[in-house]
C-alpha cells in the first residue's frame, strides 16, 4: 500500500506539468460534515463514527473536503477554518484537500498535536493515499478516541508492610482518608478544566424566519443571475482585452477568475442537492445558505470593479473607435457563412439527427444575430452623428454581444464536424478492443469461472449491438459515431468491471490509460456542445442545465489534470463528465422548447411569437427586419421567459422558480459589475 506522503510528493512534481486545481480559501463550515469536492463520502457511516466519538470523549469532530488548499500547508488551512467557523475547546477539524494533503486542528489540552500526527500517519494516510476517503474519516474519529481512553488510563499501585494489627488498621484508614481527599480534589479539578457542555453553539442564522422553500428560490435565482453576470463580464472583459491589452485588464481578470470559483463551488453544491441522495432540513437548509453567501460574495467582488472598468473603457468617449473596429468582424463573419453554411449541410447529408441536433440551428440563428449587430452598428452611428453617444452605448454593447454570439454558433459548427471525424476513425480500434475484452470474458465464463461475468457480457453485446444500430450498419440509416462511441464504452466498462479480479493494478491502470484519450475526446466534444448551446440560448437556458454544464466541466478538468497519475480515476471522471453534459444539453434543449413555446411558436425566421409581426415586440420599438426573439433568446436583450421555469420541476429536490423575468424595454448601459448592477443584459 502506498503511504500517503509519497502520494504528495507525486502529486508536487504534478502540479508542475498541470494545470493548478481549483483554489479554496479557509471558510466557515456549514455543518460536521461538509464536502466541496463531491468525493462521495458515505455519510451515514461518518456521522455514526462522529456521533460515537462524540458520546465517548465529549468531541465534536468536524471534516471538511475540498479541493485544494488555496497555497497553504494543511494545517494552517485548517487551523484558520476552524478559527473562521467558531470551534471551541471541544472541537476538532480534520480536512482533505484531495489534490494530496491533509491537516487538522486540536486544543491541546486534550489532544498532543504529536500523539494526533502519528495516529494520522500509521492508521489514515494509507486510506487517503487509497483514496477511500469515508475509511479515512471513520480512521480518524476512531483514532481520536483511542488517544481520549489512552490519555484517561489510571496507573496501579503497589502496597504492603508489616507491623500490629492495630497500626495496619490505623494506616489502612488514614490512606483511605488521603485516597478520598485527593479523589475529591482530582474531581474539582477536572470539573473546573473541562470545557463547556458538548451541546455546540450554532451560530445565528442569517435568514432567520425565511422558509427554506423560499431560500431555495433565491439561491437559484441568484445563482441563474450570478452565471449571466460573469458570462457577460467575460465578453466585455475580452474586448477590452482587445481594445487596451492584457497588461491593462489583469486585475479585472483576477476579480472575475475569483468570482467564477465561486460561482463553481456554489453549482457544486447545488448538483449535491439536486442528486439523488436526499439530505435532511438543516442540512438543506445549510447548503442553500452557503449558495447564497457564496453568489453574494462573488457579486460584491465584480461590483467592487465596476468604476474602475468603466473608466477604461469608457464607451461613451471611445465609441467612434469601438465602431470602427466592429465593421470588419462583421464583414469578416459575412465573409465566413458561405462556407459554414456549406459545412452545415454536409453535416446533415453524412450523419444522423441526433449528431448534428446541437447545432441544427445554428446557422439561422448566427444570421439573425449578425443581421441585428448591423442594426446595432447603424443606430450607434446615427446615435453618434446626432451627438448622443450616450444613447450610442447601448446599441455598442449589442453589437458585441451579437458578434460574440455569431462567432461562437459557427465555430461549434466546425467543431462538431472534426469530433465527429475524429471518432469515426477511432471506431475501429475501440471495437477491436472491447471485442477482446469480451472474448476474454467469455473464456473465462466458459472455464467455468463465471463471477458475475454473464449480465456483464451480455451488457456488452448489447452495446455492441447499439453501436452497429447508432452507425447505421446494414440499415442504411445515417451514423452517429459519438453515439456509437458511447455505447463502446459502455461496453467496455462493464467488462473492465467484470474482468477487474482477474487482473492486477498494473494491467487496469494500463487499460484504463489506454481508454482514458478517447473518452476525454467525447466528453470534451459533448461539454463543448452544451456550453456553446447555453451561452448562445442563455436568455432561456434555466439553472438546472447550467449547474449539470459546470460539474460537467469541474470533472472534465479533473480529468485531464489527474490521467498521468491516477488513469483509472481520471477515466471516471472523464465518463462522469461526458453523462452530466449529456443531461445539460438535453435540460438546455428542453429549456429553449418551453421557451419557444412560450411565446407563441418559434424564435427563427423572424417571429417573436404570440401574435407580434417580424421585427416588432412590445417596449422595443420598431427594429425592422430584425429578429428580436433571437436576440431574447441569447440574452442580448431582456425578455427571457426566467420566472416560468422551477430550479427543481425535474425531481433535483432544489426548488423554485429562478429569477424574475425581465420586463419591457431595451436594455442600456451595463458596465463591469456583477448581477445587482445589471441593467437588463447585466455584465462587467
Amino acid at each position: 500500500m502506498r503511504r500517503f506522503t509519497l502520494v504528495v510528493g507525486v502529486l508536487a512534481v504534478l502540479v508542475l506539468l498541470a494545470p493548478p486545481a481549483s483554489a479554496v480559501p479557509p471558510f466557515d463550515v456549514p455543518g460536521q460534515v461538509t464536502d466541496q469536492s463531491g468525493v462521495g463520502l458515505d455519510e451515514a457511516r461518518v456521522q455514526d463514527a462522529l456521533d460515537e466519538l462524540r458520546e465517548a470523549t465529549g468531541t465534536q469532530l468536524f471534516v471538511v473536503f475540498t479541493e485544494s488548499f488555496d497555497g497553504l500547508d494543511g494545517d494552517s488551512w485548517t487551523e484558520e477554518a476552524a478559527r473562521l467557523s467558531g470551534l471551541g475547546g471541544s472541537d476538532v477539524m480534520f480536512a482533505v484537500a484531495t489534490e494530496g494533503r491533509y491537516g487538522f486542528s486540536v486544543d491541546e489540552s486534550r489532544y498532543t498535536r504529536a500523539g494526533v500526527q502519528t495516529m494520522a500517519e500509521s492508521r489514515v494516510e494509507p486510506l487517503l493515499a487509497d483514496r477511500d476517503w469515508t475509511a479515512a474519516t471513520v480512521a480518524f474519529a476512531e483514532g481520536l478516541q483511542g488517544l481520549a481512553a489512552d490519555t484517561g488510563a489510571g496507573a496501579g499501585t503497589g502496597g504492603g508492610g508489616g507491623g500490629g494489627s492495630a497500626l495496619v488498621v490505623v494506616g489502612l484508614l488514614a490512606v483511605g482518608l488521603l485516597v478520598l481527599v485527593l479523589v475529591a480534589r482530582a474531581r474539582s479539578r477536572r470539573r473546573a478544566l473541562e470545557p463547556p457542555p458538548v451541546t455546540r453553539l450554532q451560530r445565528p442564522d442569517p435568514y432567520a424566519g425565511v422558509p427554506t422553500e423560499e431560500l431555495q428560490g433565491r439561491a437559484s435565482a441568484a445563482l441563474l443571475e450570478l452565471d449571466e453576470a460573469v458570462t457577460t463580464s467575460q465578453l466585455d472583459l475580452d474586448f477590452a482585452r482587445l481594445q487596451y491589452g492584457e497588461a491593462a485588464v489583469a486585475g479585472f481578470g483576477e476579480a472575475l477568475a475569483q468570482s467564477r470559483q465561486e460561482l463553481t463551488r456554489a453549482f457544486t453544491l447545488r448538483q449535491q442537492l439536486d442528486d439523488e441522495i436526499p439530505e435532511d432540513e438543516p442540512t438543506r437548509r445549510a447548503m442553500v445558505t452557503e449558495i447564497l453567501q457564496l453568489t453574494a460574495a462573488a457579486d460584491e467582488r465584480l461590483d467592487a470593479q465596476a468604476e474602475a472598468f468603466a473608466q477604461l473603457r469608457d464607451l461613451e468617449r471611445t465609441a467612434p473607435q469601438v465602431l470602427e473596429g466592429l465593421a470588419p468582424r462583421i464583414t469578416a463573419l459575412h465573409g465566413r457563412l458561405p462556407q459554414d453554411e456549406q459545412r452545415a449541410a454536409r453535416l446533415q447529408r453524412r450523419y444522423a439527427a441526433s449528431a448534428v441536433a446541437p447545432v441544427a440551428a445554428n446557422l439561422d440563428q448566427a444570421r439573425a444575430r449578425l443581421a441585428a449587430a448591423e442594426q446595432e452598428v447603424a443606430e450607434a452611428r446615427a446615435a453618434l452623428d446626432a451627438g448622443r453617444p450616450g444613447e450610442a452605448v447601448g446599441d455598442l454593447r449589442a453589437a458585441e454581444d451579437a458578434i460574440a454570439q455569431v462567432g461562437t454558433l459557427l465555430d461549434a459548427v466546425g467543431r462538431l464536424e472534426r469530433d465527429l471525424e475524429a471518432a469515426t476513425a477511432r471506431l475501429p480500434q475501440v471495437r477491436a478492443g472491447t471485442e477482446e475484452d469480451l472474448a476474454e470474458a467469455r473464456a473465462l465464463a466458459a472455464s467455468g469461472d463465471a463471477g458475475g461475468l454473464r449480465p456483464q457480457i451480455a451488457r456488452a453485446e448489447a452495446a455492441l449491438t447499439g453501436a452497429d444500430e447508432a452507425m447505421g450498419t446494414g440499415g442504411g440509416a445515417l451514423p452517429d459515431p459519438l453515439a456509437a462511441l458511447r455505447r463502446l464504452e459502455e461496453a467496455g466498462l462493464a467488462l473492465e468491471q467484470a474482468l477487474a479480479v482477474a487482473r492486477d493494478a498494473q494491467t487496469r491502470a494500463r487499460r484504463a490509460a489506454a481508454a482514458l484519450d478517447q473518452t476525454l475526446l467525447r466528453a470534451r466534444s459533448t461539454v463543448a456542445a452544451a456550453a456553446d448551446f447555453v451561452a448562445t440560448r442563455r436568455g432561456a437556458v434555466g439553472p438546472e442545465a447550467r449547474t449539470r454544464l459546470a460539474e460537467a466541466q469541474r470533472h472534465l478538468d479533473v480529468a485531464a489534470g489527474a490521467g498521468r497519475s491516477d488513469p483509472e480515476g481520471a477515466l471516471r471522471e472523464a465518463q462522469l463528465a461526458d453523462q452530466l453534459a449529456q443531461q445539460a444539453l438535453q435540460l438546455a434543449q428542453d429549456d429553449v422548447a418551453t421557451w419557444s413555446s412560450g411565446y407563441g411558436g418559434g424564435y427563427g425566421g423572424g417571429g417573436y411569437g404570440g401574435g407580434f409581426g417580424p421585427g416588432y415586440a412590445p417596449g422595443y420599438g420598431g427594429r425592422g427586419g430584425v429578429d428580436l426573439g433571437s436576440l431574447v433568446l441569447g440574452g442580448i436583450l431582456a425578455g427571457g421567459m426566467r420566472g416560468g421555469i422551477s430550479g427543481g420541476s425535474r425531481g433535483g429536490g432544489f426548488g423554485g422558480g429562478f429569477g424574475g423575468g425581465a420586463g419591457g424595454g431595451r436594455p442600456r448601459g451595463g458596465g463591469f459589475g456583477g448581477s445587482r448592477r445589471r441593467s437588463g443584459g447585466g455584465r462587467f
